[in-house]
């Protein structure tokens, strides 16, 4: 952002931004996306987009950011929740919490996954990609009987989850993913992966 909104006025009229470049988004597609049809929709002048925004790339940037960031957020407090479960639990509820807000709105997701391989750097993608990893390793080593390497266990499943959920968008879109059928796929390919780990002594 070119300079952060203090006064509630202009986070309203960010928010507006926000929204407003999600509905856009899913009505005509990232390349059919501008300005003056974002800011139409938001009810804000184009200098306001402007006065937060340098362009259509950089409020791409922080929609991207702010989802992650609140599935994460999800992600976190079932990782509280389910700490000193048994191991088969803390990974069922990890991928609930992971998962199934992506496909449950998996147009959204779809194009966001799209576009984070766009407007991200790959130093951020690096960043986001281990901070993922880092949520998977604290959950499972909080777990009632943690695999014996949780960073390496960690890594894997984290792989699974995003590769999974993500490539099924990105190959198949919205329309071809049958939510429900993947996630009893991605559970079982998980639990079976948790189930062959050692356990820690």
């Amino acid at each position: 952002m070119r300079r952060r909104p203090r006064q509630s006025r202009a986070r309203a009229s960010s928010q507006a931004l926000q929204e407003a470049f999600v509905r856009v988004l899913l009505d005509v597609g990232w390349e059919k996306t501008t300005v003056r049809e974002v800011v139409a929709v938001a009810g804000v002048g184009v200098g306001t987009f402007y006065e937060y925004f340098g362009n259509m790339q950089a409020l791409a940037a922080l929609v991207v950011h702010q989802h992650v960031k609140a599935l994460a957020q999800q992600a976190r407090a079932a990782a509280r929740r389910s700490a000193g479960l048994p191991l088969a639990q803390v990974v069922a509820v990890q991928l609930e919490a992971q998962a199934a807000p992506v496909l449950e709105h998996a147009a959204l997701w779809a194009q966001l996954f799209a576009l984070e391989r766009q407007v991200s750097t790959r130093e951020a993608f690096a960043r986001q990609y281990e901070a993922w990893v880092e949520l998977w390793r604290a959950a499972l080593a909080a777990a009632a009987d943690p695999p014996q390497h949780p960073a390496v266990a960690a890594r894997m499943l984290h792989t699974m989850t995003y590769g999974s959920v993500s490539q099924a968008l990105l190959s198949r879109g919205a329309a071809g993913v049958e939510g429900p059928g993947l996630m009893a796929e991605l559970q079982r390919a998980a639990q079976a992966y948790a189930a062959a780990l050692p356990r820690r002594l």
